[in-house]
């Protein structure tokens, strides 16, 4: 049975959390961009770096992106992988995602893709994109051993394509001097930003209804609020009127306005300082 904010504001699901389904994602400028850019990646090959601050929409992007890859049922094999640090655990990682099981040493597991990779583009002549999120916490040599992951063929074939996902300090990694033979094969950086005022104001209303509400739960000079408070980045954007939706039960307010967001930003703040 829902109870409380759901219930009073007549929804049939939380609107602003991780479970939207991919197929009812807002699709925002950056979003088509970010595909068309991929796209082409995944034709001339080589590296990729995808980018953003804490909460921008990296891992919600690349999901959207591998859902629309997946649907074309194109020539391309995907292993992903995210969120460790340590060389073995993501190479596993890697390797299993692959449907190879993996072994236990650096070395072996290196053999394990790079046969894996050459294999399935010789015999079958399916590239492989192999993504890597949160790449702005990997060990320093595993750098390396994906930049030679991605070199086929006296370098003359494109079996292999690397996307790293990260925060921005990644490009500051890469361009260390140890790093620069894989930054030299950088062929796109995508670097997400926050919606625009006009999309956070889509990405407000498109939730609502998503969950069964109404866009006029907010009014207009509230959307602008949020907008201004949350500088347009997603998580924030969710954040803020989650906690908006939360508050206004308790006050029994079916409209929010500017005044009550902005009331209510220091409660934010003190949660996300805890």
């Amino acid at each position: 049975m829902m109870t409380g904010y759901r219930q009073f504001h007549n929804l049939g699901k939380t609107p602003f959390g991780k479970a939207l389904e991919t197929r009812d994602l807002l699709l925002y400028n950056q979003l088509n961009e970010l595909s068309t850019e991929l796209d082409e990646l995944l034709i001339e090959g080589g590296v990729g770096l995808l980018t953003g601050e804490m909460g921008a929409g990296k891992t919600t992007a690349l999901r959207y992106y591998l859902h629309q890859l997946h649907a074309q049922g194109g020539q391309i094999q995907v292993a992903y992988h995210g969120s460790c640090r340590h060389s073995v655990s993501v190479l596993s990682g890697l390797v299993e995602a692959l449907g190879v099981v993996p072994s236990r040493t650096r070395v072996t597991l290196l053999g394990q893709l790079s046969r894996h990779l050459q294999r399935t583009y010789r015999e079958q002549r399916q590239k492989s994109l192999l993504v890597v999120d949160d790449a702005h916490l990997l060990e320093d040599s595993l750098y390396e051993d994906l930049r030679l992951l991605t070199k086929f063929g006296m370098d003359s074939e494109d079996a292999a394509i690397l996307l790293l996902v990260g925060h921005p300090a990644l490009r500051a990694r890469l361009a260390q001097p140890v790093h620069l033979a894989l930054l030299d094969r950088v062929r796109l950086h995508y670097r997400l930003e926050g919606l625009s005022r006009d999309e956070t104001e889509a990405y407000l209303d498109h939730h609502l209804q998503q969950a069964g509400g109404r866009p006029d739960i907010f009014t207009q000079a509230s959307k602008h609020a949020i907008f201004e408070h949350s500088g347009g980045i997603p998580r924030r954007i969710n954040a803020l009127a989650l906690l908006a939706l939360k508050k206004s039960t308790t006050r029994k307010l079916s409209s929010i306005d500017a005044d009550f967001i902005k009331a209510i930003l220091p409660q934010l703040i003190q949660s996300h300082s805890k």
